[in-house]
């Protein structure tokens, strides 16, 4: 492209300790390797236990956008511990997380993180202490205990009903949303008309 007037010519000049302020990521493949490493020696670390950690109870997520969706919790409640017949410091030693914080706000939660914990324990299998026995060799459990699974909801398409044809959707809703808006103003007109029958009768 030719230049067009008497132009300074583009010369910027990046000098500006450029090694101090610019930081390059050229050793992936050799972190990449140390954090496998890594992750083998922990896990090798906790054996026989499952290497995706401690048992986490559902939860469902919060604010009005997420509520539809459930995910694992931090821990379970005493009340849920209590449940499934689990005292609380039995549970930190056969891997159950506990959040002594969380309260369920339903029995519907309540119950579903009981029958979770009577079905860890249903397949829990302990060995022994250091020193009491040597534990049997067994393959070690790898990624998350009973990870949590979102429900499908799934609707089963069927025909259009004649009463459903012949409703109007629209005009009902802003009927209910009149009704809503002025059931204050509907009362006080029939408050007064009240006051106004009675102070006839007199």
């Amino acid at each position: 492209m030719p230049l067009k007037g008497n132009n300074v010519i583009a010369n910027v000049h990046c000098k500006k300790k450029w090694m101090e302020r610019v930081k390059v990521h050229l050793n992936q493949a050799g972190k990449k390797k140390t954090r496998r490493v890594n992750r083998a020696a922990k896990f090798a670390a906790i054996a026989p236990r499952p290497t995706g950690g401690q048992l986490r109870p559902v939860v469902r997520c919060a604010t009005f956008k997420y509520n539809t969706k459930v995910r694992a919790g931090r821990g379970f409640t005493l009340g849920e511990l209590k449940g499934a017949g689990i005292s609380k410091k039995k549970a930190g030693t056969i891997g159950i997380s506990v959040d002594h914080r969380r309260t369920n706000k339903s029995a519907e939660s309540l119950l579903i993180n009981v029958e979770r914990l009577k079905a860890y324990m249903g397949n829990l299998v302990t060995f022994p202490k250091k020193g009491k026995g040597a534990a049997p060799a067994v393959a070690q459990f790898k990624g998350t205990v009973m990870p949590v699974a979102q429900a499908a909801y799934k609707v089963q398409s069927r025909a259009i009903t004649a009463e459903e044809k012949s409703a109007n959707v629209f005009r009902d809703m802003r009927i209910a949303r009149a009704d809503a808006r002025m059931v204050g103003l509907r009362q006080k007109k029939k408050d007064e008309a009240a006051a106004k029958a009675a102070l006839k009768k007199k």
